[in-house]
């Protein structure tokens, strides 16, 4: 079902071309075989032009992208409707056992494809077929089926075939890979992705800048190319095809290796070599003339494997590999509750055995990520570049191990110190949340056992009662008035009157500042009371401890402390 609507597809867009061209080549048979071609193509197979200008025989190998992603959604979704239609119950019809039954029927169908496509003018090679094609099902299938296994399906495979291996590569092998563990591994692919998405996205966004900036080129390649409506409509739907190939080969532009475009030549920031003459194709014009590049143009397409080297390394370092397990506070009601420490090296996590939390796990799960990321860029390459003929244009695109390298390498540059600083980081932010909590949670257990602060103590009455005493203990330096209410409800006239009697008294004070005090100036003891949700204070109704005048009865000194078990006097009411 799969390869048939995949074929139909393509089928239907080579007839459409056929039908509205006023000059087509050759009859319905000539377009459907065509199609049936440019299907194979899409499957990374090599097609073969048979009679050329320049020889008998010119091979074509760059794959279009975007046509290849037809195939790959349907021969997925096969699978996994025939991952969700099987019966649940059966044990041995499993999900590597539906890959295999799907990549057959499809297989089976590409070989009558295959039979009936040959003999026209472009056939696809036999060998370079019937290598791609299969290995083509089989990833797709196998992936998908892969994704629908249980979470520890792998690790038992994975056990199963060490038990069959003999003792001493089994040991071999496990010395090898103990650090390799499982948490690690699923943080180091999702690392990867991530960071080749980046690179992805940094070369498309590099290929539309290039080709903003040659628009006028860009748009001057139709007319040079195509003479009618049906010619323009071939040559757009041709390089809105060739977009993600483009896509790929900015983004090896960026890494630092470039492309070639035949005879030796090389597109890269640092240098641009002279290519042999091509047609004016609209996606050639974003291509670099001759020259070495300039600073600015260094620094703009440095960004790209830069922020995919930071996505990548950030990542790892907020990843449990990394940080650790988060510590949590203790359950515990008592006042010394903690946080609970982390578990040892043997439980899994990201501790490193020298005590050091992620640091080698960090180490080992950026090395893992950058060597993912390098095998998925250098496959991507490898399908978006190849011949387009012998001789100068043997080679066009990417080399694919250029390409990969120069992505490994930059993932571990940027991502290993970005993931230990992120780590440190994380870290750091958790030993603070993790204090700000514990204290919270002591707090919390001080107030209910009744330490603490008192709500009582932050009434209107008590704050009356304390600016009654400092008053009091002011010995006449404060002005005679009763203070405002806290909340603002105290009536606005006789505010008003206080305020006025107040200054009133503050300037005849300060008029006269040596005139004596008498028992007048001295407001009247209040009847003793103990402040609410406080325990009793010492008696402060006399002046400060510096004046040494006598008082008015003239029995001590004004600065004589007053006996503790005096309590404190409070303001009358109001």
């Amino acid at each position: 079902m799969a390869a048939g609507l995949g074929l139909g597809l393509s089928a239907v867009v080579v007839l459409l071309l056929w039908t509205v061209s006023p000059y087509p080549v050759g009859g319905a048979d000539e377009a459907l075989r065509t199609a049936a071609d440019l299907w194979l193509l899409a499957h990374g197979a090599q097609l073969v032009r048979q009679e050329t200008l320049t020889g008998p025989v010119a091979p074509v190998g760059v794959t279009p992208l975007l046509l290849t992603a037809v195939p790959v959604w349907l021969l997925w979704r096969a699978t996994r409707e025939a991952l969700d239609a099987r019966p649940t119950a059966d044990d041995d019809y499993g999900p590597p056992e539906v890959a295999v039954w799907v990549s057959g029927g499809y297989l089976l169908v590409t070989a009558a494809v295959l039979a009936s496509a040959a003999g026209g003018p472009l056939e696809a090679e036999p060998v370079s077929a019937a290598c791609h094609l299969p290995l083509f099902a089989l990833l797709v299938t196998g992936l998908c089926a892969a994704r629908c296994l249980p979470p520890h399906a792998p690790t038992r495979s994975w056990a199963g075939l060490l038990a069959r291996l003999p003792d001493p590569a089994r040991t071999r092998l496990r010395a090898a890979l103990r650090p390799v563990t499982r948490e690690r591994a699923i943080v180091a692919v999702q690392a990867a992705g991530t960071a080749t998405v980046v690179l992805c996205a940094g070369g498309a966004a590099l290929l539309a800048a290039a080709l903003v900036w040659n628009v006028r080129a860009v748009f001057g390649a139709f007319p040079q190319l195509a003479g009618n409506a049906s010619g323009y409509l071939g040559l757009l739907l041709l390089t809105v095809a060739l977009l993600p190939n483009a896509a790929l080969w900015a983004a090896s532009y960026a890494l630092g290796p470039g492309f070639t475009l035949g005879a030796g030549s090389v597109a890269g920031p640092l240098a641009t070599t002279a290519a042999p003459p091509l047609p004016p194709f609209p996606l050639l014009a974003a291509v670099p003339e001759a020259g070495s590049g300039s600073v600015p143009e260094w620094c703009l397409t440095g960004l790209v494997p830069l922020l995919g080297g930071l996505l990548c390394g950030w990542w790892v370092g907020r990843s449990e590999v990394a940080t650790g397990p988060a510590a949590r506070p203790g359950p515990g009601p008592g006042p010394g509750a903690g946080p609970r420490p982390r578990p040892g090296p043997g439980s899994g996590s990201g501790r490193a055995p020298d005590g050091v939390p992620g640091l080698r796990g960090t180490a080992v799960t950026v090395l893992l990520a950058a060597l993912c990321c390098g095998a998925v860029l250098a496959l991507l390459t490898a399908s978006a570049s190849g011949p387009l003929g012998d001789g100068t244009l043997a080679h066009v695109g990417p080399r694919w191990w250029q390409a990969g390298g120069a992505a490994c390498a930059w993932m571990a540059a940027v991502g290993l110190p970005t993931a230990l600083w992120a780590g440190w980081w994380t870290r750091y932010r958790r030993r603070r949340a993790t204090a700000a909590a514990a204290q919270a949670l002591q707090a919390a257990v001080l107030a209910a056992r009744g330490y603490g602060p008192d709500p009582a103590w932050h009434t209107d009455e008590v704050r009356r009662a304390r600016w009654s005493v400092m008053k009091s203990a002011s010995g006449g330096l404060m002005p005679d008035f009763a203070p405002d209410d806290f909340d603002g409800h105290l009536d606005g006239h006789h505010g008003l009157e206080r305020s006025a009697a107040g200054g009133t008294e503050r300037g005849r004070r300060s008029m006269s500042p040596s005139a004596p005090r008498t028992d007048a100036d001295r407001p009247a003891p209040a009847p003793e009371r103990p402040l609410p949700g406080r325990a009793a204070v010492a008696r402060t109704d006399t002046p400060l401890r510096g004046d040494t005048r006598p008082s008015a009865d003239g029995s001590s000194p004004v600065g004589t402390p007053a006996r503790p078990e005096e309590t404190v006097p409070a303001a009358p009411a109001k």
